[in-house]
Order: structure tokens, then C-alpha cells, then sequence
């Protein structure tokens, strides 16, 4: 149970911003007020504040569409965090009885598989299936490396 709160954190945490990045300010806001909808129809609560002016239809695709990016993108935030704790004295490095790998590795695959989906998002945004004006940041689209250059 930690575990999925935690993981739940991290969604909450990042879901506005990457949202922002991915497809612009007015669409996030719009797609973040449906997916609040979505979640409140699935938990029984009743939620006003519906976008009445965007087709509910076209912001699950886009959700659909970027549903496993925005998976990779909490994964590598929870990656960069996995290796250290914050203490009142700062951030102390994590020991185990194992061998311990730092996951800068796994990061950069991780987030160089997100912009490789996120380039496909972009061709799929700039077709007429897309029923929106898609704006993302460039950094969503720029690869990393281990050096992070």
C-alpha cells in the first residue's frame, strides 16, 4: 500500500506539470479538469466543473495518447529520487547490503524512451485526427545522456 501512494504521490505531483509541457496551458487545464471528472465518476463522487466547450470524446484520446509517456516521465522522477533520502542536513546517499547501481542509466533510457513517444504524440498532433492545437516544450523532445549534455 506504501508503495501505490507513493507512486499515486508522484502522479499528482507531475501530472499538471508534464500536462503543461505536453500540450499547452489552455489544453492542460481543460484535460486535467476532465481526468478530475473521470476519477471522480469512477469513485462515485459527484464533481461539477465540466469544460463544456471541449468534446470529452477528444480529450481521452489525447489522454489515451499520452498516457505511456506521462508513465515514463513519473518513472524517471521516480528514479532521480530512489537513490537518496532528504534529512534535516540535506540529502544523505542510500546504503543496502546489496550491491547498490545508481539509476542513471535506466533514467536516460527511460526518458529517451519518453521523447521517442513524445515525437510520435507531436506527428499524431499535427494530423486531423488531432482534435486540438498541441503545444509542447522542446525539452520533452530532447534526448539526455549519462553526462546530461
Amino acid at each position: 500500500m506504501a508503495v501505490n501512494e507513493s507512486i499515486e504521490g508522484y502522479i499528482e505531483a507531475f501530472q499538471g506539470e508534464f500536462l503543461y509541457s505536453a500540450v499547452g496551458k489552455d489544453l492542460a487545464v481543460a484535460l486535467a479538469d476532465h481526468l478530475r471528472l473521470v476519477e471522480d465518476e469512477e469513485t462515485g463522487n459527484d464533481s461539477e466543473g465540466r469544460s463544456k466547450d471541449m468534446d470529452l470524446s477528444g480529450f481521452d484520446i489525447v489522454c489515451r495518447k499520452l498516457q505511456e509517456s506521462f508513465a515514463d516521465y513519473v518513472f524517471y522522477h521516480i528514479l532521480r529520487d530512489s537513490n537518496t533520502q532528504a534529512t534535516m542536513t540535506g540529502l544523505v546517499r542510500l546504503k543496502c547490503a546489496n550491491e547498490y547501481m545508481v539509476p542513471m542509466e535506466r533514467q536516460v533510457d527511460v526518458w529517451n524512451g519518453m521523447v521517442n513517444k513524445n515525437r510520435r504524440f507531436v506527428e499524431w498532433a499535427m494530423t486531423d485526427e488531432c482534435p486540438y492545437k498541441v503545444e509542447i516544450e522542446k525539452n520533452l523532445l530532447t534526448p539526455i545522456n549519462v553526462l546530461n549534455l
